[in-house]
């Protein structure tokens, strides 16, 4: 078992294990609780580790690359969510405001 990438949050680990195992690559994370109880251990422990198999290394690590040089293109592997129909049914249940902030969510970009 080898460590292919260190993220700083599990929300950012999930994605990228969610692509690798796109990508037919399966892989591990670890320290994610720990993260998760104490966040401010984050720095100290290295963050949470995405780890594969050693026969997955090279494949895991241009996978990794390629998931990056998305990221920095501008488009996102994640697809945008519409929350019209959401912000619909909350309005109906709760009042209007829910309409204002129902525009669109979209997944943030990270580096």
């Amino acid at each position: 078992m080898l460590t292919v990438a260190r993220l700083e949050t599990p929300e950012e680990a999930h994605l990228l294990r969610n692509y690798l195992e796109a990508e037919g690559i399966t892989a591990f994370l670890f320290d994610e609780f720990t993260i998760q109880v104490a966040w401010y251990l984050s720095n100290a422990i290295g963050g949470v580790r995405i780890v594969v198999r050693e026969g997955d290394c090279q494949d895991a690590l241009s996978a990794i690359s390629r998931y990056n040089e998305t990221l920095r293109s501008g488009s996102s592997p994640i697809t945008e969510i519409r929350a019209w129909p959401i912000a619909a049914i909350l309005s109906v249940l709760f009042g209007v405001p829910f309409l204002l902030f129902g525009r669109r969510i979209v997944a943030e970009e990270y580096q």
